[in-house]
């Protein structure tokens, strides 16, 4: 068994979700994904500040903790789904329907191999005021990646210009010593927060800012899948890895 859905533990395939639900209809849900229990606690609290905003009730913690001992075997990814079900009567503006919970996992694979390449997107900006609750409203993000070309991924910006994030991560530069990341409008992300926490013990300078520009020394992806990933060049900006390699080798010793 590798998933938990409303209450039975089954297999991933056999778990069934209707078309009519607002999960899908209307992208009433929130998830969190977090590799084995080594940041259990900052994931949680996460998943349960998004679960309030968007109206669920989360599981307990200790509850929680519990499924996921039932389903991990090995080095995986735990993802936790809540979403609003279909409601009885049918209507779009009826808010009565079920809340689902699914749990479930998935061997665990890297990013890449080597520093990325990334384009920035400018043509549709993140939707603003909701992006620090993790949701499943990708639009800006997948045309982003539909449109990037030969690149590996790309970036958006925000509805202000400022740079943002990508899909499924978020983004850091470094200059003169100082590692900088988007302030306004990200996901909440733990994987940054553990790096701004590793920052500190190596007394590197982290600040949170909005900007604009995209002209550092230095810049790196973060996210579950690739905790700290090289970014080659975004753009035409070749970058290098000097403080990105201290903090990328910090980071992988956690695990």
């Amino acid at each position: 068994m590798n998933s938990y859905f409303d209450g039975q533990y089954m297999p991933l395939d056999q778990v069934r979700i209707s078309p009519l639900d607002f999960g899908f209809i209307h992208s009433h849900a929130t998830y969190d994904v977090m590799r084995g229990l080594t940041h259990f606690d900052k994931h949680y609290k996460r998943f349960e500040a998004n679960c309030k905003y968007y109206g669920f009730i989360p599981p307990a913690k200790d509850d929680l903790l519990k499924i996921i001992v039932e389903l991990i075997q090995g080095d995986m990814f735990i993802w936790l789904v809540m979403w609003k079900g279909t409601p009885p009567s049918g209507s779009p503006r009826d808010m009565n329907g079920p809340d689902h919970l699914l749990v479930y996992t998935k061997p665990y694979y890297p990013i890449a191999s080597k520093p990325i390449s990334m384009k920035m997107y400018n043509d549709l900006p993140r939707s603003p005021g909701y992006q620090n609750h993790k949701n499943f409203s990708w639009i800006e993000l997948t045309k982003a990646q539909q449109a990037c070309g030969d690149y590996d991924t790309a970036l958006v910006r925000s509805v202000e210009g400022y740079v943002n994030e990508g899909p499924g991560f978020g983004v850091c530069f470094v200059k003169n010593g100082i590692v900088y990341t988007p302030k306004t409008d990200v996901l909440n992300s733990v994987t940054i927060q553990v790096i701004e926490e590793l920052c500190a013990k190596m007394y590197i300078p982290f600040i949170r800012a909005d900007f604009t520009k995209i002209d550092f020394e230095e810049c790196f992806i973060c996210s579950t899948s690739g905790g700290v990933t090289p970014v080659a060049k975004l753009n035409d900006v070749v970058y290098n890895h000097t403080i990105t390699m201290r903090i990328k080798n910090a980071y992988d010793n956690l695990y």
